[in-house]
């Protein structure tokens, strides 16, 4: 019998998506934490299997970190459509704010990932991860403006000083509980004062 909120078919399955277990799952780790939440768990809460699961993510800590991918190909593209006179420091705060902009709907549960990524342990070693393709488009970005390689040391070192400003800054924001996206995003500008 279906619930009486529930707008689906009599019988038919939900569907499942990547964000939709990203959806359960963090309300497990939520409920939960993340340590005693299981991958069976999260499959059996978002009414799929197991080995269904893996076909979405490969593991537990690439669910916490959603749809992380497509977001890196947004800003990718974000940073290829800045105006070549955008002072670095400017387009570079700009993106950080983009990059760092969800619904005001999902302030919560945005700030429960971030706590996550930034304080379990399993999740900070996955980080790294996620952080080089992160710190990858930076230093592109930065080269392709300069006419260097992304291992020269400007590019590299500015790429490693955005990411320090974005995690200083979802560490601040974090530990405020009542601090909203505007707050975050002025947060992420401040810091990036320091980027000449």
């Amino acid at each position: 019998m279906t619930e009486p909120n529930d707008s689906r078919a009599p019988g038919r399955r939900p569907s499942t998506t990547r964000a939709s277990i990203v959806a359960v799952a963090l309300r497990l780790f939520d409920r939960q934490g993340y340590e005693a939440t299981s991958v069976d768990e999260i499959a059996e809460a978002a009414h799929i299997s197991r080995r269904t699961l893996f076909r979405y993510f490969p593991g537990k800590a690439a669910i916490a970190w959603g749809e992380f991918d497509i977001q890196m190909d947004g800003m990718r593209r974000q940073l290829a459509r800045i105006p070549a006179d955008t002072p670095l420091r400017d387009a570079l705060a700009d993106s950080l704010v983009t990059f760092n902009t969800f619904p005001d709907s999902e302030t919560q549960v945005h700030r429960l990932r971030m706590g996550l990524l930034l304080g379990v342990d399993e999740l900070q070693a996955h980080s790294t991860l996620m952080y080089a393709d992160w710190r990858s488009a930076v230093a592109e970005f930065v080269a392709a403006r300069r006419g260097e390689s992304v291992h020269d040391l400007i590019p590299a070192a500015t790429a490693h000083a955005a990411l320090g400003i974005a995690l200083s800054a979802y560490r601040r924001w974090v530990d405020e509980p009542d601090a909203d996206q505007a707050r975050l995003h002025a947060l992420l500008r401040e810091g990036t004062r320091i980027l000449a």
